[in-house]
């Protein structure tokens, strides 16, 4: 593309610009530029003369500073040594306190940043001199004996305790005050922690030295204390600039001394003295630059080295030193210089403010004289130009006067001749092109009517016309860009449901121009964030010659239709709640994945079969709104868990699929399944209520030996119920074995359908004993299956099966029909033993179908009396609705029909629920009883259940008792009842008949 001149671009700018304009504005712009540079740049190095001063004005405060508190602290160290010095060589004795007081007394003349000078013993005794004012008042305090009070005197002329003003109560022994201690442990020079005076509102550092005797035994510690104050007073008389300050913390952020602040300290109602954070102070500058520092180093510990800033502390700029002090007795503070920028910018402001006005002033001046030039030359041209105007508005009569100027002379002759022919032109023509405007107003008609988008473009590709649907589907803004080129990059025009651009070749209009007639459904217009599906139709128009004269398209908009279209194919592979794929769309991806397995040797992949635990609690218990919202965040989770080409997928109520495409291991799918597990430990969120959900989870890693995809599923839905078989909330692998166990319980589900009508269960009794007695009271009724050609099938083959294809409630209700039978039989044979019960196990199923009918049908049709017989439920149970579960209960107890809640422990057992229910007995489970020994945690547990019992009015019940041992214990626990191979175990009717005949 040709880069036209820049000249050319600048005079196509300036012939839209009146003459006035161009005469004045590149004279003021240049006056403009030329002092509003110079004001910049004096504004510019003022600025950074005052940062330069600054920085030098604080590197030289803060230096001073560390010079005063190098002194202030060495004095402290050497008041120290020489009251040590002097008492070693003997010329100070401890013996007599006052003496040593007065000795002090005179050292506070000599140094006065000293607050307290001090000594004590290994005795408890104590004597030290204090600076009251600045004016000269000393107290002493002196302390004996531990056995005497510490006296406060007043000091008298010369130094001597002159009068007793009163006792310090409570005074601490001076051995465990913290400069006593530091000194000892040290066993040199050393600092103390800041602190409170106990006499005067104040605080002081402590410096301390331990005293040793001759023979290097501690004596006890010398120590003066540097008082703060001084330092405070210090930083206030430093010229910080006009209202700069200073101030000094240490590194936990407490204030040591401030030079805006008289008292670096706090005190209370009490006259007590309390420290300030420095992020806490009243004082603006330092608490912002405190937390400044804070916020950007993390704590005042990480600042190792001098740091400069600027920083805004209430509005105003201000220039921040901070210079890290440490001397030689491990004191670790913080010097901070903070100077307001305004101390500084007085005068360039002012500079700047004349500046400004000269600008001005220049800026008028030169105004004036543009309008004053541009007056002189432009008024001809400006009558020449209002001439030309009512021309172009269709005066073609306009003429304009004659100029004394020559060259505006002669371009006015010129003009007016233009005029005249004009007018004799124009006369000719509006007569041709009314005849013209007629044929095309006709035509525009025409176009304008149909319902679809029509466009011509001539042989360059360019657009010359365009009808009002067309305006409206390709945008009137965008229409303007005719060239074909500048179309395509304006339209936005992509093959469809891609993001690849058509080429200016390849678009229907510029196949027509080659010849080609072309319809097309391909094309998609990406605009302001809408996607436009567009049906083309596109023809070329040859003229006479049979050349291509231009080219025809209609279009239409068909996005509607495509949405559709797309809408019902997403219906068909998506499920409508999770918009996760759905079981069209795995069994399409898994069928494409079985192609794969046999096209490779080395190619595998995962299926990973997801059905949630207890899912039906939440349906039951929150409703199915909310198990909705359970499902859709699983998904999401799921989603989270995969990165493509992997699928999620939802096949139907809570069971979801994972296939993983090319995976190397069984490890891999395996790492995935944690990994949902894991997730699935964080509770899901649902009207505010926290739900934990687990998922049980089959594994199959699929391989070439797979030549269906049913097979894959079928496989990976077996694992996911052996998951659930081994107690749910985990992952089980697909093996040959569980296929076999499969086809088994297939076998025995088809079976266990005929063996009710067969009556090849049959029923065996369990005795049920006073615990510490061992009188039978009853039986249990536990069920067997008599298989004709596998023999006694174990319960746990088959009850199990029984639930899962809803023959549990047939199967229960057989037992207990067939064991109110005996029982009645038992009762007729043996009148002593007429109180025997007998108790049978019903399913949370069997309880579902109108069960209070179907026992008072029983009983009626034998003539066995309610009271003899016993009911035991599970505690699932309890994952009914709570209000209909103790109605229903309530109804069999009121046929004199006892409730007995087994195995307690095992399941949902709740106190909230437990208290509710209308039960009369806690069977507990035989689990609990098997390893239960004295002082054993099951040995706890029964314990507990067995006293929540009594206190609930339930008896107790314990399964499993094997041996003499734990039924002493049970025994000891109140345990009412007991049953197990101890006593007896489960034997047919006939062999129970051998037992009582016995009894009688």
């Amino acid at each position: 593309m040709n880069q036209r001149p820049i000249s050319d671009k600048i005079g196509k700018i300036f012939r839209k610009v009146p003459l006035n304009v161009v005469l004045v504005v590149p004279f003021v712009t240049q006056i403009v530029t030329v002092v509003g540079l110079t004001g910049w740049l004096s504004f510019r190095n003022g600025q950074q003369a005052v940062v330069d001063l600054s920085s030098q004005l604080q590197d030289e405060v803060a230096a001073r500073i560390e010079q005063h508190l190098d002194s202030y602290l060495e004095t402290s160290h050497l008041v120290n040594q020489i009251n040590k010095k002097n008492i070693q060589s003997g010329l100070l004795q401890t013996e007599d306190l006052s003496d040593l007081g007065k000795y002090f007394w005179e050292q506070l003349q000599l140094f006065e940043s000293k607050g307290v000078i001090y000594y004590g013993d290994e005795q408890g005794r104590f004597v030290a001199a204090q600076r009251i004012t600045n004016s000269g008042d000393f107290i002493f305090v002196k302390r004996e004996s531990l056995d005497t009070p510490a006296e406060i005197y007043e000091a008298g002329d010369q130094g001597q305790l002159e009068t007793l003003k009163g006792d310090i109560p409570n005074f601490i022994d001076i051995r465990e005050r913290p400069w006593y201690k530091a000194a000892t442990q040290a066993q040199t020079d050393t600092w103390g922690n800041i602190f409170a005076l106990q006499v005067i509102p104040q605080i002081d550092l402590p410096a301390s030295v331990p005293l040793q005797d001759a023979d290097g035994n501690l004596q006890g510690v010398l120590g003066n204390n540097l008082s703060l104050n001084a330092v405070s007073e210090f930083l206030s008389e430093l010229e910080v600039g006009k209202s700069g300050q200073t101030f000094i913390v240490e590194k936990n952020g407490d204030l040591v001394a401030s030079s805006t602040l008289s008292q670096p300290f706090l005190t209370d109602a009490d006259n007590r003295t309390q420290r300030i954070q420095a992020a806490n102070s009243n004082d603006d500058v330092i608490r912002e630059t405190t937390e400044y520092l804070r916020i950007n180093f993390g704590s005042l510990d990480a600042i190792k080295k001098m740091q400069q800033f600027d920083y805004r502390i209430a509005g105003e700029n201000y220039f921040v030193d901070v210079l890290p002090y440490q001397d030689d007795w491990g004191i670790e503070w913080l010097i901070i210089v903070a100077i307001p920028e305004s101390d500084f910018m007085a005068q360039i402001n002012e500079n700047t403010r004349i500046t400004i006005l000269l600008c001005f002033g220049a800026l008028v001046v030169a105004i004036y004289s543009g309008i004053v030039t541009a007056r002189l030359v432009a008024n001809p041209l400006s009558d020449l130009n209002a001439a030309a105007k009512g021309v172009a508005r269709g005066n073609l009569r306009e003429t304009v006067p004659l100029s004394h100027v020559q060259e505006v002379r002669e371009l006015a002759k010129s003009f007016n001749q233009m005029t005249d022919q004009i007018e004799a032109s124009f006369t000719q023509l509006r007569s041709l092109n009314q005849v013209l405007s007629d044929n095309e107003s006709r035509l525009n008609q025409l176009l304008n009517a149909l319902p679809v988008g029509v466009a011509v473009h001539d042989p360059d590709g360019e657009l010359t016309y365009l009808n009002q649907v067309g305006h409206q589907l390709l945008n009137d803004e965008l229409v303007q860009a005719v060239a074909l080129d500048d179309q395509l990059e304006s339209y936005g025009i992509y093959s469809a449901q891609t993001s690849t651009r058509y080429s200016s070749a390849e678009i229907p209009i510029s196949r027509a121009l080659r010849g080609e007639f072309v319809r097309t459904e391909d094309i998609e217009l990406h605009r302001n964030n809408r996607v436009i599906s567009l049906e083309v139709q596109a023809s070329p128009i040859y003229n006479e010659q049979q050349e291509i004269r231009e080219a025809v398209a209609v279009f239409q908009d068909i996005s509607e239709r495509k949405a559709m279209e797309a809408q019902l194919i997403h219906n068909a592979l998506y499920d409508a709640l999770t918009n996760l794929p759905n079981r069209n769309l795995l069994m399409e991806r898994l069928d494409e994945t079985v192609v794969h397995l046999n096209r490779s040797i080395n190619y595998q992949c995962a299926l990973l079969f997801l059905d949630l635990d207890q899912f039906k609690v939440v349906n039951d218990s929150l409703g199915h709104l909310a198990g909705d919202r359970l499902l859709i965040e699983v998904a999401r989770r799921l989603e989270n868990s995969i990165q493509p080409p992997d699928l999620a997928a939802r096949i139907g109520g809570d069971e979801f699929i994972l296939l993983l495409d090319d995976v190397r291991d069984i490890e891999e799918a395996v790492e995935i399944a944690e990994q949902i597990q894991t997730q699935f430990q964080k509770p899901f969120l649902l009207d505010e209520r926290h739900i934990f959900m687990s998922p049980s989870i089959g594994i199959v890693l699929a391989d070439h030996s797979y030549d269906q995809a049913a097979d894959i599923l079928r496989d990976a839905d077996l694992a996911m119920y052996q998951a659930k078989a081994s107690g749910r909330a985990c992952y089980e692998i697909f093996n040959d074995a569980l296929y076999e166990q499969a086809v088994r319980r297939l076998n025995l589900s088809n079976d266990l359908r005929q063996a009710i009508a067969r009556r090849e269960f049959i029923v065996h009794y369990q005795p049920i004993v006073v615990m510490n007695t061992g009188k039978l009271i009853g039986f249990e009724a536990l069920v067997r299956w008599n298989h004709p050609q596998k023999g006694m099938v174990p319960p746990d083959e088959f009850i199990q099966i029984a639930e899962e294809s809803g023959l549990i409630a047939d199967l229960d209700l057989y037992v207990l029909e067939t064991a109110c039978i005996q029982l009645q039989k038992w009762h007729l044979t043996y009148p002593h033993l007429a109180t025997l019960k007998v108790s049978v196990n019903l399913s949370v199923e069997t309880l579902n179908v109108d069960i209070v009918g179907r026992v008072d049908k029983i009983l009626k049709k034998i003539g066995l009396d309610g009271q003899f017989l016993t009911l035991e439920v599970t505690e699932g149970i309890l994952v009914k609705d709570l209000s209909e579960t103790v109605e229903l209960l309530g109804e069999l107890q009121a046929r004199s029909i006892q409730i007995s809640l087994d195995d307690f422990g095992t399941g949902y057992s709740s106190l909230s629920y437990l208290h509710r229910l209308p039960a009369d007995n806690l069977k507990i489970d035989k689990s609990f009883i098997r390893q239960m020994q004295a002082d054993s945690t099951n040995y706890e547990i029964v314990k507990t259940v067995a006293a929540l019992s009594k206190n609930l009015g339930f008896k107790v019940i314990a399964e499993g008792v094997e041996i003499r041992e734990q039924q002493d214990l049970l025994s000891d626990l109140n345990c009412d009842f007991g049953q197990g191979y101890l006593f007896s175990r489960p034997l047919p009717a006939d062999d129970i008949n051998v037992i009582l005949q016995q009894s009688v």
